[in-house]
């Protein structure tokens, strides 16, 4: 019992017809607490999205990529912002898979400071401080200037907090406009020089990052009129907006 008989991975074994010692996993078998991959929770993207991948998944044989037509990428992409978030054509869902209460925002905020803050910044104006030595400068959640000493974008085309994903397919989509799907999509895959965070940040984590960054969004158009005394007294104690 002490020297019990076993094989290495990907081991060769007579026990089997196939001679696989390690076994592949029976069809059909579903991985307890795995969302299906067309669930919105871990993909952000709509179902007729996803319908829409599985009728376009099939090769066409032997298809020319020079004879694509624009109009047939766009349609057999998957998964990308190839369309403006007010076509009728919808690719990434624009509400959240869960009710957002008071406790997921402060999660939000918490993972935010975590992982995002660094290069976004604590108000999500890409005022952080990793692209201070080098690395890509984020773009802003916002429109708008947040600080006064922000650092002006180093390409004057370039627009403030407007998405580069959305432009690189030809639509000017700002950033409090873009779904959170949109947003979902690229913390989960990453995007030009931000890498994936789906390790590090597990799927309902990523949503609470998002309505955090939403709140952020809200903060700079808010009428601090409207709200509560108490929270008005913070913000002009604060020297926020009057």
């Amino acid at each position: 019992m002490a020297d019990q008989p076993y094989y290495r991975p990907l081991e060769e074994t007579d026990f089997f017809p196939d001679k696989r010692a390690s076994r592949p996993i029976e069809r059909n078998t579903v991985h307890r607490g795995q969302h299906l991959e067309s669930d919105p929770l871990v993909t952000g993207l709509t179902q007729d999205e996803w319908k829409r991948a599985y009728e376009y998944s099939r090769p066409i044989a032997k298809l020319d990529a020079v004879t694509v037509s624009e109009e047939d990428r766009k349609t057999r992409a998957f998964g990308a912002p190839r369309f403006a978030p007010g076509d009728a054509t919808k690719v990434y869902v624009d509400e959240y898979p869960f009710q957002v209460t008071h406790a997921d925002l402060k999660r939000g905020q918490e993972r935010y400071t975590i992982f995002c803050a660094v290069c976004h910044g604590p108000y999500g104006n890409g005022q952080g401080k990793i692209w201070e030595r080098g690395y890509l400068t984020p773009t802003s959640f916002h429109t708008k200037e947040v600080t006064a000493d922000e650092v002006k974008l180093k390409n004057p085309a370039e627009k403030l907090g407007y998405s580069r994903g959305y432009k690189l397919w030809g639509h000017e989509v700002a950033m409090p406009d873009a779904p959170v799907g949109y947003y979902f999509e690229v913390i989960t895959k990453g995007y030009g020089g931000m890498p994936s965070y789906s390790a590090q940040i597990d799927a309902t984590d990523r949503w609470r990052i998002i309505a955090y960054v939403r709140l952020l969004q809200l903060s700079q158009s808010a009428d601090a009129a409207k709200l509560p005394p108490e929270l008005k007294k913070l913000v002009d104690e604060a020297g926020g907006k009057k």
